[in-house]
């Protein structure tokens, strides 16, 4: 008889074997399906004129990118667009405007770094531009243009939301903060980075804009000498705010491009900000030269990335800046990208993981 327990005993422990092993084989599936696989890649990830990239996810699950005005094919572009359901592959969708749909208020080769952003089921993307409504003292403005679905049609507010005299108010950035307050960022010009609080529509200003991040030391080798680009997340109790400078392009003259990332961080979105002591956190390296105006996005494993330009140095004529990934981690609360060595430029198996 005890045989036969034993016997009984041992058949139920492989049937129970079975059933766990089905069922890990199905969570396997079920985990495959949701989460996915790493894609991998190689940068640039567009090799295209792509400068000033913003994202976001849209809610059909495409990743969205939107640039500085560029041209395709001897086409001028305002605000091209692109698409991607990976972060790795990318592909031009149309533009916010077409050349003769740019607003009337502003100057169609002056179409800067956009960002895009939603808010109550609406698309958003907030610009850089020299506003040309008669008033000669109005250098940069931004403006705003709204659609309900990131390829547009898109709706121009009309009228800028901020403008100076100079170059000081380009590179907007918007923060939708957990108490519901909006805060608009922007500078250049080698004046401070401000934030201001964003009305509830999006298409003004309340309060009085605050200085947030000051230009260093005036010198060519300080990257910090000019600030511009922020783009800010929150993570683990900080607002953290990615930040480039000092100069972005090469010139007519054929002068090297001084340009990289730098980050901050405080414990309220209007600061006082701390700089990280080991900035930059990406510089120039033998394969791409200045490096920036990033923004920041997270895969469906909830991974953070940087999507960047750069000029990629074995193709600097006719490529302009192109789009470049790379890995952020974090390490002692503060950020890191693709370790700390520069822009990546082998292929990186352990890329974006996407949701199927």
């Amino acid at each position: 008889m005890a045989g036969i327990g034993m016997k009984r005993g041992i058949i139920a422990l492989g049937i129970v074997l079975v059933l766990l092993a089905g069922f890990y084989a199905a969570w396997r599936i079920l985990h495959h399906d949701q989460v996915g696989v790493p894609v991998a890649y190689s940068n640039p990830v567009f090799a295209h004129d792509a400068a000033d990239p913003t994202v976001l996810k849209a809610e059909d699950g495409y990743y969205y990118a939107i640039t500085t005005q560029t041209n395709y094919d001897g086409t001028f572009v305002p605000l091209p667009i692109l698409r991607s359901k990976d972060l790795v592959h990318w592909e031009r969708k149309g533009s916010v405007f077409t050349a003769e749909q740019v607003p009337s208020w502003a100057t169609g080769n002056y179409m800067w770094a956009p960002h895009l952003t939603s808010y109550k089921g609406k698309y958003y993307v907030y610009y850089a531009t020299k506003v040309n409504d008669g008033d000669p003292l109005k250098g940069m403005g931004i403006g705003v243009a709204v659609a309900d679905h990131p390829l547009g049609p898109y709706r121009d507010h009309g009228a800028p939301v901020v403008w100076g005299t100079g170059f000081e108010k380009i590179d907007p950035f918007v923060l939708d903060d957990d108490d519901g307050k909006r805060y608009l960022y922007w500078g250049s010009d080698k004046q401070p980075i401000y934030a201001q609080q964003l009305s509830d529509d999006g298409f003004g200003v309340v309060g009085e804009e605050k200085a947030v991040i000051y230009p260093g030391v005036q010198s060519r080798e300080a990257y910090d000498a000019l600030v511009e680009a922020p783009w800010v997340v929150k993570r683990n109790g900080y607002y953290y705010m990615f930040y480039s400078g000092d100069y972005c392009c090469l010139d007519n003259s054929g002068n090297a491009a001084h340009y990289a990332v730098m980050a901050a961080r405080a414990e309220s979105p209007i600061g006082p900000f701390e700089a990280f002591p080991d900035n930059p956190i990406l510089e120039k390296d033998e394969a791409f030269l200045a490096p920036g105006h990033n923004a920041v996005i997270q895969d469906d494993a909830g991974r953070d990335w940087m999507l960047y330009h750069a000029i990629d140095l074995q193709d600097v004529s006719t490529s302009g800046r192109v789009l470049m990934l790379d890995r952020i981690s974090w390490k002692d609360g503060w950020p890191v990208v693709h370790d700390g060595s520069g822009p990546s430029s082998t292929l990186q198996e352990d890329g974006p993981i996407t949701r199927k």
